[in-house]
């Protein structure tokens, strides 16, 4: 919370905070000079099909605005270890490297960008206190992984951007642990600050 509060000070800055906060159309949008590069961190919920209960995850994210309609970005994040659902003692955590296609619909909502994206990476699964009749079945695997998703970008500041969104991912299931199913459902808010004038 402390990265968020200081990367949010850092890109407003005195002189961005007597800007005109009225909503600028598409046309005047962060994305009308040309190419934009955004960076930013996120925090987020994400919850595994076969896991026991929710988990944290936080991750950095890069974004790149192309045109007024299509972005492309990527990331990586870390999620929190879950307990696996119906295997007592047996846990689980992802490490997804991720990239993205992002449409933007043609719609003008002043300081809101809604869009749609979808994906693939990798990810890194690591699954521990599993045994079956004294053999264990503890794997760390690289399985690949692709996601869809919704979101809404928030125009905090010319250079800044509060981001939302929601995704699916289905991963592939790691080899030898039969019956695991690595896809899992997550929510993150994070902000991107803009690298290019």
């Amino acid at each position: 919370m402390i990265a968020f509060a200081l990367l949010l000070g850092l890109a407003l800055g005195p002189g961005d905070l007597e800007e005109d906060p009225l909503p600028r159309s598409l046309s005047e949008s962060t994305v009308g000079d040309g190419t934009a590069v955004f960076v930013g961190l996120h925090l987020g919920v994400a919850d595994a099909v076969d896991g026991d209960n929710p988990g944290l995850l936080a991750g950095f994210e890069w974004r790149i605005h192309m045109l007024p309609w299509l972005g492309m970005g990527g990331g990586v994040d870390f999620l929190t270890k879950e307990d696996i659902e119906g295997a007592s003692g047996g846990h689980f955590f992802q490490i997804p490297v991720t990239w993205s296609v992002l449409l933007y619909p043609p719609v003008d909502l002043g300081a809101f960008r809604p869009y749609g994206l979808a994906g693939g990476g990798l990810t890194i699964t690591d699954i521990s206190g599993l045994s079956f009749q004294n053999v264990s079945l503890n794997s760390t695997d690289v399985n690949l992984l692709y996601y869809a998703g919704l979101g809404v970008e928030v125009t905090l500041s010319p250079n800044v951007l509060l981001d939302l969104n929601a995704r699916f991912v289905w991963a592939h299931d790691p080899p030898g642990v039969a019956g695991f199913d690595a896809d899992w459902r997550q929510i993150t808010l994070g902000v991107l600050v803009k690298l290019t004038r």
